[in-house]
């Protein structure tokens, strides 16, 4: 399989057909990287990462499940756009919503289904970092239809944690958590003043331990955001955050 279809690999399911690719025309982080550290190091270019075939599997296991529980008819297709934040081995830890779908269904499923997964094309003792990727999702498909790749831009009016700075790298894993074996996932929905600053978090998901929902809001309210826009103007806004917690290998 050629880069290009590692990049644009599609399944088609019942009714239902999803793509992912990377971002076009997305800026470069706006956050300098930290004291010793260089760009490269965190700001993975979109076109040198891609999931393996069996993740694209595995993340689009979601599209039967977006579908039977979709009305029909209420949209024909819908993408999200998804801040990536990822290991030294690939596996993507944490996930931003950069742009929604539109269907809050949809950009749940966006979130979750990126996590756990696995990026392929790192270089050799990558430390880890950030990237960006789009889902497309594309309802009651029609015999014969190819669908159009679809240009993904940043949304203005949500605020975005940078690259470098608190969730790079990311939240160790709390010493207590790790001696109960706790895992699962944290979903956070964040408001962010003009300043770029953290004014409330909401958990709309707990792991189910008290350290592990404590480490990510920490990790949240230690980052400093880029704030969302009005045109050229600085204004408060939302966004969604889930961080994954997976035991390590042991």
């Amino acid at each position: 399989m050629d880069a290009m279809m590692k990049r644009c690999f599609a399944v088609i399911f019942v009714g239902a057909f999803a793509f992912a690719q990377t971002a076009e025309a997305l800026p470069p982080s706006d956050t300098t990287p930290p004291s010793g550290v260089s760009a490269a190091d965190f700001e993975v270019p979109r076109d040198k990462v891609h999931l393996s075939a069996q993740a694209l599997q595995a993340l689009y296991l979601k599209g039967p499940v977006l579908w039977i529980q979709k009305a029909a008819g209420s949209a024909k297709e819908a993408t999200c756009l998804l801040s990536l934040w990822f290991t030294g081995d690939g596996t993507i830890q944490a996930a931003q919503l950069a742009k929604a779908s539109g269907f809050p269904l949809i950009d749940q499923a966006c979130l979750q289904a990126a996590l756990g997964r696995r990026f392929e094309g790192l270089p050799e003792g990558h430390l880890g970092g950030r990237t960006f990727f789009s889902i497309h999702w594309v309802f009651q498909l029609k015999a014969g239809e190819v669908p159009q790749q679809v240009k993904t831009k940043l949304d203005p009016s949500i605020p975005l944690l940078p690259a470098g700075g608190a969730m790079h790298p990311l939240p160790n894993y709390p010493a207590d958590a790790l001696a109960q074996r706790a895992h699962g996932i944290c979903r956070m929905q964040i408001a962010v003043s003009a300043t770029g600053a953290v004014s409330s978090i909401e958990i709309t998901q707990s792991t189910g331990t008290g350290s592990l929902d404590e480490a990510c809001r920490e990790a949240i309210y230690k980052s400093a955001f880029v704030p969302a826009k009005n045109g050229d103007e600085p204004v408060s806004g939302t966004t969604d955050v889930a961080i994954l917690w997976r035991l390590p290998r042991s």
